[in-house]
């Protein structure tokens, strides 16, 4: 665990200065533009070239010494940090020149995070696997509630400019932090791909057969998925969902509250590491963040959404790392590369499809089925309330009842039930070489 804390730390303080970054460029670009599509297409440009690359950016990690690999994504984020501190400084700094720089940062950023998962297995015992993973995810849990508070304080005291400079330094202490820890290096099964010849894309290929290959890792995928679009699409509805019955300072508190759930999460999974038999963390966890989600959609009323969005995002992180250990456990570490990337790009995809999906549905068949005098305003559906936003309720609450329905039909399928027992623990103290790196 040490070694691992050393590397979390580096890599956690890094994620706030990412933070900070997209949060003061955001407001900048919106400030200097006035346009919600060129504040947007920020977001879109982070997502998609990562999406695009994962599933060769695993083979590069399995081909090549994680370690390094995280050091050079590292250094190309900062890079592009520091290209656009200069830029900004020297009053050249374009619309164009940002989402660039952005997608290329988002690019080194696909070789990163799967090289930071599968390095897990080098460092971690597979006793802490399940502490290693909460904390990875209370990483990004402690980042998403810090930055936006921190760069709203900063920014009017030290501008764009100090903003980039506390980037650029969080890079630098992460590169600082990979350099200061020894990592076992991976021994013969690791060269022995280096010297193969298939193509890059058959390689990323394997990833897929990997898992398609086992079918309790399938189904835990496919559950993740399906999951993972009722996660989505309720985060882009929660916002106008609120805004319907309260104004920005109640979102604002809501949304704090929420992110506080997801930071308990992550510690409690940091501490715990979570249930002997993860899977039944997986699932017992889910049923809760089902019920979390049909909560938030009852009532107009900022304590029950507060409440509601509180209880949602604490599974989060419990979920998620209950599900990083299943996978961490019963894959082999000269494949994770690939087999994480392979998820993260698969998972990843749902989102934006959850994204096209939920606002077409809120704005126009769900929102004027409850407006007032709208086809469900007298019936008993209209109980949850009627008017601006409750429309939206009712699709977060049908979003948890498919959470519900998703969770028990794990729970009745026995290969996902019973994925711990039938795929065996693939031990990294086998795979490893004494010798440092």
């Amino acid at each position: 665990m040490p070694k691992f804390l050393v590397i979390w730390f580096g890599q956690t303080v890094s994620l706030i200065g990412s933070g900070l970054t997209s949060f003061a460029l955001g407001i900048w670009v919106y400030q200097q533009t006035g346009s919600v599509t060129d504040f947007a297409l920020i977001s879109l440009l982070v997502a998609l070239p990562n999406l695009l690359v994962s599933p060769f950016s695993g083979v590069v990690v399995d081909r090549s010494n994680r370690r390094t690999v995280m050091l050079l994504s590292d250094l190309a984020e900062g890079t592009t940090i520091v290209v656009l501190a200069v830029l900004f400084f020297t009053h050249r700094l374009a619309l164009f020149e940002i989402y660039v720089l952005i997608a290329l940062g988002s690019v080194a950023a696909a070789f990163r995070i799967p090289s930071y998962m599968a390095l897990l297995s080098q460092v971690v015992p597979g006793n802490h696997v399940g502490r290693a993973s909460g904390l990875m995810q209370l990483g990004p849990a402690t980042a998403q509630v810090l930055s936006p508070v921190l760069a709203a304080a900063l920014i009017g005291i030290m501008g764009l400019h100090g903003i980039f400079f506390l980037d650029g330094a969080s890079f630098l202490f992460a590169i600082i932090t990979l350099l200061a820890t020894r990592v076992p290096s991976l021994a013969a099964s690791n060269q022995h791909l280096q010297k193969q010849e298939d193509s890059l894309l058959r390689e990323a290929m394997q990833g897929w057969s990997y898992i398609l290959a086992r079918p309790g890792l399938r189904g835990l995928l496919l559950f993740f998925v399906l999951l993972n679009i009722t996660f989505s699409s309720s985060e882009i509805l929660l916002t106008p969902m609120v805004l319907g019955f309260a104004n920005s300072t109640v979102l604002g508190r809501v949304m704090s509250i929420g992110a506080a759930g997801f930071v308990a999460g992550g510690l409690l999974m940091g501490l715990w590491g979570g249930p002997a038999k993860r899977v039944h963390g997986l699932l017992g966890f889910g049923l809760i963040y089902a019920f979390g989600l049909i909560l938030s959609g009852l009532r107009p009323s900022p304590i029950l959404v507060s409440v509601a969005i509180f209880i949602t995002l604490f599974q989060v992180p419990v979920i998620n790392a209950c599900s990083q250990a299943i996978w961490q456990r019963k894959t082999a570490p000269d494949v994770q590369g690939r087999i994480f990337a392979a998820r993260m790009m698969i998972v990843s995809a749902s989102a934006p499809a959850a994204f096209f999906l939920a606002a077409p549905l809120a704005d126009h068949i769900f929102g004027p089925l409850l407006m007032s005098g709208g086809k469900l305003a007298h019936t008993w559906i209209s109980l949850i309330g009627t008017g601006p936003g409750r429309g939206i309720a009712l699709v977060l609450i049908l979003n948890g009842l498919a959470a519900l329905l998703i969770s028990l039909g794990c729970f009745l399928n026995r290969r996902v039930w019973h994925v711990e027992e039938e795929l065996e623990d693939v031990e990294c103290t086998q795979m490893c070489s004494a010798t440092g790196s």
